[in-house]
């Protein structure tokens, strides 16, 4: 994969030679950096940060897919013949675009960015993906020397890390290896939602509900709860994440009152939990978040999400033990989540029988994971960087 880096890096290189800083300087072409096709056209980061650069000026955007670095062995000579050609956009095309651009945003890591020689004139905007701080990732989490040195190159060229609070910098600055002074608690965009009137006006939230329960006739009249565990890196553990949830038990014991849906990592390819409906390729999450009234969830950032709209959250680590000492580990006490742990689905049912939730404790979360609520998070980070030119 570092030949890959190295490549495209090196392609990059020559073109930004050959261009001015003064044409930098004066552009409004911009470059977003994502995992996949879809994130542009949902509701990601970057899309919110394209929606407010759209309400400013006519800029220019280039879009950049890491999927685009895959060559699936398997596929057919047409495939791989019309991967050719999307490989020669992806290290020449894209290259060219991102050479000239004078904003470039990010949502996760891009390796290639550590042996690129950018213009002093170009910007490097990591939103990262996921509010707060909660399991550990970046530096914290690798051992690998050769990952320890692509993690610091690739944070010594950003130039602005956007985070959701100023408590959580020093774990932000840690994780990227970035200088301190280029964190900005300015609140991450997708979190906007949650807070535009729009959006969570009654009206809008029946008519989101409306249209589920039209796709979905069983959930009708039921309060929704809505299972969102995490991936794991050993797939045995992926795969025990359905049979772990008695899906026949939660049925026949709260099934009157409330229906349960199932939503997996975008990484799983396992089957759903029983007696359940599987809402893992619906388009918004953050409108089955809106519409769903109890979260329960084991290691995933989703439950940071889901924190600022006041609702209960059970947590269901199955595996805490071996999590903590094989995956991820966390920056806190895991003791210390805002919500009942439960340890099976038993204690899962009598925790929503009991109504054993504590909304203040989601309160102080909150606040701990964020110093902004409201819909702004967009507009901060447009104006900052379009005030520095």
């Amino acid at each position: 994969m570092n030949f890959k880096y190295k490549l495209f890096a090196s392609i990059f290189n020559f073109f930004s030679f050959f261009t001015s800083e003064k044409k930098i300087r004066n552009n409004k072409n911009v470059s977003f950096i994502m995992d996949e096709i879809d994130e542009i056209s949902l509701n990601s980061n970057l899309s919110y940060i394209k929606r407010e650069l759209d309400n400013r000026d006519n800029f220019k955007y280039n879009y950049i897919y890491k999927s685009s670095y895959s060559f699936d062995k398997s596929k057919s000579f047409k495939d791989k013949f019309k991967k050719f050609f999307y490989l020669l956009n992806f290290f020449f095309i894209k290259t060219y675009k991102l050479s000239k651009s004078h904003f470039v945003f990010l949502n996760d890591n891009f390796f290639p960015i550590a042996y690129m020689n950018f213009k002093d004139n170009i910007k490097i905007i990591q939103l990262w993906h996921a509010p707060g701080a909660f399991k550990k990732f970046g530096f914290h989490t690798t051992d690998d020397n050769n990952i320890k040195e692509l993690l610091k190159m690739s944070g010594s060229k950003i130039d602005h890390l956007i985070v959701t609070s100023s408590n959580i910098s020093e774990i932000y600055q840690k994780a990227f290896q970035v200088d301190e002074k280029k964190i900005l608690p300015f609140g991450i965009p997708r979190i906007d939602y949650y807070f535009d009137k729009n959006n969570i006006n009654p009206d809008n939230v029946r008519n989101i509900r409306t249209k589920f329960e039209e796709k979905y006739p069983e959930v009708k009249g039921k309060k929704i709860v809505l299972y969102a565990p995490t991936f794991r890196e050993n797939k045995s553990l992926n795969d025990k994440i359905t049979v772990n949830f008695d899906g026949n038990l939660f049925k026949s014991n709260l099934g009157d009152e409330y229906f349960l849906i199932f939503k997996s990592h975008p990484k799983y390819n396992i089957s759903t939990v029983k007696n359940s409906i599987d809402i893992s390729k619906h388009d918004n999450v953050q409108e089955i978040l809106l519409i769903s009234d109890i979260l329960i969830t084991d290691y995933s950032s989703i439950m940071i999400e889901f924190a600022v709209l006041l609702k209960p959250i059970i947590f269901y680590p199955f595996d805490l033990e071996y999590y903590i000492s094989n995956e991820r580990g966390f920056y806190f006490e895991y003791n210390d989540v805002p919500g009942p742990i439960a340890n099976d689905t038993n204690e899962i049912i009598e925790i929503i029988k009991n109504n054993n939730f504590d909304i203040d404790k989601i309160k102080k979360f909150v606040f701990r994971n964020y110093d902004y609520l409201d819909d702004k998070s967009s507009k901060r980070i447009v104006d900052y960087i379009l005030s520095e030119n």
